[in-house]
């Protein structure tokens, strides 16, 4: 029971952390505070506290509803003139920044998420910033994961539908800012981790075994199970599986 007690702390901390505009030092008061309590009526003889179980408890609840503020704190950016985020609605756009994730191929585009280090408005000073973009570029020339891009276009805040919210989606992950179809030059490859190259590198291959041993659509349903890549799939499979709800199974999670 006392995990149900904790968890409901959390969402409460990560709601209130959404709403009150405190700072973290004030929330690690509080948390300081709940320790206190805590330790006071764990204590054998406590003198100011009973050795009381609900005590304890409610104490430790407090220490997590604390924590789960200072989560959402530091979870959400500040926007400043230090991110990129700060530009979003500009023209004529310039950054410089490296592909840190494996780009999403869809139909006619490729989504890719570029860590940006340096950004340039109308010809300006290329001034260093931080933050994420998601450029919506084409399929071909190929991009691939650890190549550092220099890209100029338009900096959009991500749209929101009415029956699907893709600023809130890119938002948990950390991404406030989107380009769409900028003008995209490839500067360097091989910049990125190591590890996620090779990583990458082998699902890639594995990909391409899959499509040459088996006939499609058997071959995108069994590259959606075994790499969790299911962009292959012909649109009717696909929406086959999401009115029966069985999307989970071309997840490598489910």
């Amino acid at each position: 029971m006392l995990l149900v007690y904790l968890g409901i702390a959390w969402f409460l901390g990560l709601w209130l952390g959404s709403i009150l505009a405190l700072d973290w030092l004030v929330w690690l008061s509080v948390a300081g505070v709940g320790v206190v309590v805590l330790a006071l009526s764990a204590a054998k003889g406590a003198v100011f506290l009973p050795r009381n179980q609900s005590i304890r408890w409610g104490a430790a609840c407090l220490v997590v509803l604390a924590l789960g503020a200072i989560r959402y704190g530091t979870a959400v950016p500040t926007i400043d003139q230090n991110h990129i985020a700060f530009y979003n609605g500009t023209r004529n756009v310039t950054i410089t920044g490296l592909v840190v994730d494996e780009p999403n191929v869809r139909d006619r585009f490729v989504n890719l998420r570029v860590e940006v280090d340096s950004i340039q408005v109308s010809g300006g000073a290329q001034l260093p910033m931080q933050g994420v973009v998601q450029v919506q570029t084409y399929r071909f020339p190929i991009i691939n994961y650890g190549s550092r891009l220099r890209v100029t276009g338009i900096l959009e805040i991500p749209p929101e539908g009415e029956t699907f919210s893709y600023r809130t989606y890119l938002a948990r992950q950390g991404i406030h800012s989107l380009m769409a179809l900028p003008n995209v030059t490839v500067i360097a490859e091989n910049a990125g981790n190591p590890l996620y190259q090779a990583i990458f590198a082998f699902k890639s291959r594995a990909q391409a075994t899959i499509a040459q041993l088996i006939p499609e659509p058997q071959a995108a349903l069994l590259t959606g199970i075994l790499l969790g890549n299911d962009n292959g799939l012909p649109p009717d499979l696909d929406e086959a599986f999401r009115i029966t709800g069985m999307t989970h199974i071309i997840a490598i999670s489910g």
